[in-house]
């Protein structure tokens, strides 16, 4: 089972791997401002707004989540071949293409997660490794993609990155049939009407009552309005400083090699830091990651620092999607994952990718442009560690604070008025 569910986690990321890396580079090459390049980015945001909630709710009640993870990326497929082939041109169309695109595809991260979490005995011990082959599915497809790109002398001019595409939609054909092979994962909740929302509400409703659930999805949505700097910012930055771009996409993936690390060593991490330290040690990371970048520095330093970025990924933003499951009730917890999307890759990365389209737009590919994430990540680390703890002493101390074993494995607070965390405060 586990491999199985490895296999899904590689494909996944792999398909994303091959073209986001260097979709920077490439709106750029076709002359787009820095502005349009924020708004195509923004798409997926845009995506996340509309799609992950209502995805998550069919998962939990009406469709098996990984026969809707098998459409997803049939689609998927033909978007990214699409663009590939180069017809489309110009920034309304290219953004028209992405908007749907991600109104299709962004769903899967939080599907992806909830059958894992799902299918796995021991998803707190278990989910980090399943999850890292992510992680490699994203390392090998930035290689590929590299060598093909050196093979058709895309890297001689700015000639854009079309192979990047046509790789990507190659790879999510053959995700699109693997998918069909996984655990069956029905929908839990059996016994209402419709698409859920109310109950989708109400369950938002009962997670934002823990204030600890509240402090870590205000601090996660404040981290993702500075992930886009990442992939709109840093790859052009990196060509701009000296580095060629054939190896953008392999220099990023550097950022997964710590992330496998730290994906591996979560479940000692949660053990010896706890929730708090284990998602602060991942704020921390990004903010040495952007203050030696805001330093301007030379090639060497700043590919060097890339790892910091997987650091972070583990630390925080995988740890974090483990941390609101054991929060969530059993039969929502696809739509908990769907909220946790909207909020950081819908409401935060839309944000954020419009203002570092603007930053950019006004500043260029300089250095300049990283104190803002800078700074954000650095206030966030200073709440963070001054309020996480009282947020959970309040949560434990709440009227009616208990906990109920799921049947995953995962202590799970129970539901009803002022209910507790279910986190540890170390």
């Amino acid at each position: 089972m586990r491999a199985r569910l490895a296999i899904m986690m590689a494909l996944l990321y792999a398909v994303q791997g091959t073209w986001y890396p260097l979709l920077a580079v490439h709106l750029k090459d076709l002359g787009l401002s820095g502005e349009a390049r924020g708004w195509i980015f923004a798409t997926f945001a845009i995506g996340c707004f509309a799609a992950p909630i209502g995805a998550g709710q069919l998962a939990d009640r009406l469709i098996p989540a990984d026969r809707l993870m098998a459409i997803i990326y049939a689609i998927a497929a033909a978007l990214l071949g699409l663009m590939a082939s180069e017809w489309v041109a110009g920034a309304w169309p290219i953004f028209a293409l992405f908007l749907v695109y991600w109104l299709v595809v962004a769903p899967a991260s939080g599907l992806s997660n909830a059958i894992a979490l799902r299918n796995l005995a021991r998803p707190r011990e278990q989910f980090g490794g399943v999850r890292l082959w992510g992680t490699i599915g994203w390392m090998v497809a930035g290689w590929v993609v590299a060598q093909v790109m050196a093979m058709t002398g895309s890297d001689d001019g700015p000639r854009g990155a079309s192979e990047a595409f046509a790789v990507g939609a190659v790879a999510a054909m053959l995700f699109a049939f693997y998918c069909l092979l996984l655990p069956r994962t029905p929908p839990l909740a059996v016994g209402g009407r419709g698409l859920g929302w109310s109950e989708a509400a109400d369950d938002a409703r009962l997670l934002v009552r823990r204030p600890i659930v509240a402090l870590y999805l205000v601090t996660a949505f404040g981290v993702t309005l500075t992930i886009p700097y990442m992939f709109q910012v840093q790859p052009t930055y990196l060509e701009h400083i000296g580095l060629p771009r054939r190896w953008v996409a392999p220099a990023m993936t550097l950022g997964q090699v710590p992330e496998i690390a730290a994906l591996w060593a979560l479940p000692w991490m949660f053990r010896r830091l706890g929730d708090r330290g284990t998602l602060a040690l991942g704020i921390l990371a990004w903010v040495v990651r952007y203050g030696v970048l805001m330093l301007d520095p030379p090639l060497w330093l700043a590919v060097a620092g890339i790892p910091l970025h997987g650091i972070g990924i583990g630390c925080f933003t995988v740890a974090g999607q483990m941390f609101l499951d054991s929060q969530a009730p059993p039969h929502r917890r696809a739509g908990a994952q769907g909220l946790h999307t909207v909020i950081t890759a819908g409401f935060g990365a839309l944000l954020g990718n419009l203002l570092a389209g603007v930053v950019v737009g006004r500043s260029g590919d300089s250095a300049v442009v990283f104190i803002v994430p800078f700074a954000v990540n650095a206030v966030l680390l200073v709440a963070w560690a001054g309020l996480s703890r009282r947020a959970f002493q309040m949560g434990r101390a709440a009227p009616g604070a208990s906990t109920a074993p799921s049947p995953a494995g995962i202590a799970v607070p129970a539901v009803g008025p002022a209910p507790g965390s279910g986190g540890r405060t170390n």
